[in-house]
């Protein structure tokens, strides 16, 4: 037995997907850029993916720009600011992804000035600190997640926006881990750039995109060529944003039909965790969060030991971020969220995809019971009390 749970650090590729990708690997060759006729024909489909991005995320074709993914995306509007002689006040958030928080320190080594909104004990920035932020701080820009990876907590990034009363200020938003889980819509969000990836949404790994509006990046992060109108140099991989695009296609249909499904998943499981284990703590629980992610904690149970024992069962889920899978320091989302130390380090993250069942969930939680019951004694009865 094999049961995938960590659809947030990469969603199983859709079949239809490597169907959509396969013949550009296999029988075309050449160059998007070039004038010929497979050419062309590279060009013609690089186009028709992103019209598909486009219309999952209600944006127009023309603001899409292919990169390799969401961390590029990330680093893309950082450093490009920085690059274009713009970047002296950015403000963001405490609980946001490495691909943003790194970049940000290498920023300002560099003579930037950043500044951080805190969060509730939900995993909700909190809406006070980040007017006063906006009002005093006077960013330049701003960058702030639509959902957080490893809570699936949703943010209210339209209100944030609303407290942005500067037309200088430009609003970009990781939506990395909401596009394909929940409506995505650029143009209600009424922001400047988003980024998303396409392995979070059964697309191929090492594809995303960014979106762009009014042509706000100036610098490009990567030059050398005049692809995706200049903002990108490199020669595209056609196959990989074929699959992106088809990705997209898949993930517009149906989407609140998928979103119930996983919301009804996640909720079966967190009712049979907390009736098997009432000790267990559910992080940011009362905050609206993407319908397929639990993240939780079982005190005196060591999250890594937890997520190694639960895989020997057959069982694959996370401790938070794929990209710290080899950190052992407390989640920093977690510790944005004021909890204590040693029960984060026992934080494992649970988010479900299409194939999911409630027999998986039944397994799971029966496994999990199987496991606590062979802690001793005095463990066992604080950790299942």
């Amino acid at each position: 037995m094999s049961v995938y749970l960590d659809h947030n650090a990469s969603a199983p590729l859709h079949p239809e997907v490597l169907e959509a990708m396969l013949p550009f690997f296999k029988g075309t060759h050449g160059n998007a850029s070039s004038l010929h006729t497979s050419g062309r024909f590279l060009r013609s489909a690089l186009e028709t993916a992103r019209l598909q991005v486009a219309g999952l995320v209600n944006s127009t074709p023309q603001q899409v720009m292919f990169t390799s993914g969401g961390t590029e995306a990330n680093n893309t509007v950082i450093k490009s600011y920085f690059m274009g002689g713009e970047c002296q006040r950015i403000l963001s958030g405490e609980m946001e992804h490495a691909s943003v928080l790194q970049p940000l320190k290498q920023v300002q080594k560099q003579g930037c000035q950043v500044e951080y909104v805190s969060s509730t004990a939900d995993g909700v920035i909190d809406l006070n600190n980040s007017e006063r932020s906006i009002d005093g701080f006077k960013p330049n820009l701003i960058s702030l997640q639509l959902a957080n990876n490893e809570t699936g907590v949703i943010q209210p990034i339209e209100a944030i926006r609303q407290q942005v009363k500067s037309n200088e200020t430009r609003f970009h938003s990781d939506a990395t881990q909401a596009v394909g889980k929940i409506k995505v819509d650029f143009k209600a969000l009424d922001i400047d750039l988003m980024s998303l990836s396409a392995h979070k949404f059964q697309g191929p790994q090492s594809c995303g995109a960014l979106i762009i509006k009014n042509e706000v990046l100036q610098t490009p992060l990567i030059s050398g060529g005049y692809q995706e109108s200049g903002r990108r140099a490199g020669t595209e991989n056609v196959a990989l944003i074929v699959g992106t695009g088809k990705a997209a296609e898949i993930a517009a249909r149906n989407l609140l039909e998928r979103q119930a499904y996983l919301l009804e998943l996640r909720r079966y499981f967190e009712q049979q965790l907390v009736s098997s284990i009432p000790a267990v703590k559910i992080f940011g629980e009362a905050s609206q969060r993407l319908p397929n992610t639990s993240y939780f904690a079982i005190p005196y149970y060591h999250g890594e030991t937890l997520l190694m024992q639960l895989d020997k069962a057959g069982f694959a889920l996370a401790s938070g971020s794929a990209c710290h899978s080899e950190v052992t320091h407390p989640s920093h989302v977690l510790s944005s969220m004021g909890v204590d130390p040693d029960l984060a380090l026992n934080a494992v993250r649970i988010s479900f995809g299409m194939e999911n069942t409630q027999k998986h969930i039944d397994q799971l939680i029966g496994t999990l019971n199987d496991l606590i019951n062979q802690l001793p004694p005095m463990m066992r009865q604080v950790a299942g009390s």
